[in-house]
């Protein structure tokens, strides 16, 4: 996890090592009932709960790829969410 605030926004990004999101679905993700789990597991509301609330309710975006990496010498893949806020804080 990585952040950093500048004159307009605060920016998130989150990546994780999991060999990213399958091309054929990535565009898919934030859509409402969209899981790749059984039907059991999951009910492929939580990205899109959290698209809506990040565009809509705070006025921001996300948006999501799949990235590789260095770390600690070793080479890693997966996806990454960036999340990028305006930054209403006022200076006095």
């Amino acid at each position: 996890i990585n952040s950093y605030i500048d004159e307009k926004n605060v920016n998130i990004s989150i990546k994780d090592n999991a060999g990213g999101i399958s091309s054929n679905i990535i565009d898919n993700v934030f859509e409402p009932y969209f899981t790749t789990k059984h039907k059991n597991l999951g009910t492929g509301l939580g990205l899109s709960i959290t698209y809506s609330m990040i565009t809509q309710n705070m006025k921001g975006k996300i948006m999501v790829s799949n990235k590789s990496f260095v770390y600690s010498g070793k080479t890693f893949t997966g996806a990454e969410f960036n999340i990028i806020l305006p930054n209403k804080e006022k200076k006095l």
